[in-house]
């Protein structure tokens, strides 16, 4: 497997929507999620989540599949070297906390993000669900 199908992005997707019901209490998030080259497979944002997540969401899993680390990582890497995120020449990137790669043998094969939570919900989440997509993916 090189990347992340549209079925398991679908999976994901769903996951992440009961993850909103069931321990966030119900308040309204967006998820999105890439596939190993970070173009979207799927996005979903729910009743009343904020429009400024559907474009964030997006580049956040962007950004986690084609850096294949999670945004968080990738902000604390961009404030412990001082880099400019405009280094990486790519505009689509951001590093807000809430993007998490799928990893399987080493390889990076997409991302899931969540936004309209708080920055650590988001990560919280989308590691959860990243972390789904993986146990399915090693069986």
């Amino acid at each position: 497997m090189t990347t992340l199908t549209l079925q398991q992005a679908r999976r994901a997707q769903e996951y992440a929507l009961t993850l909103a019901e069931t321990q966030y209490n119900q308040r309204p998030l967006s998820v999105a999620v890439c596939d190993a080259t970070g173009e979207l497979l799927c996005f979903a944002r729910m009743d009343n989540a904020k429009l400024l997540t559907v474009e964030l969401t997006q580049r956040k899993a962007h950004t986690s599949s084609r850096m294949g680390c999670t945004t968080q990582a990738f902000l604390q890497r961009l404030q412990k070297e001082q880099l400019d995120i405009s280094y990486f020449a790519d505009p689509r990137f951001t590093a807000l906390p809430g993007g998490v790669p799928v990893m399987h043998d080493g390889k990076c094969l997409g991302a899931v993000a969540v936004g309209g939570l708080s920055a650590v919900e988001d990560h919280d989440a989308a590691a959860a669900v990243a972390a789904l997509l993986t146990e399915e993916i090693a069986q």
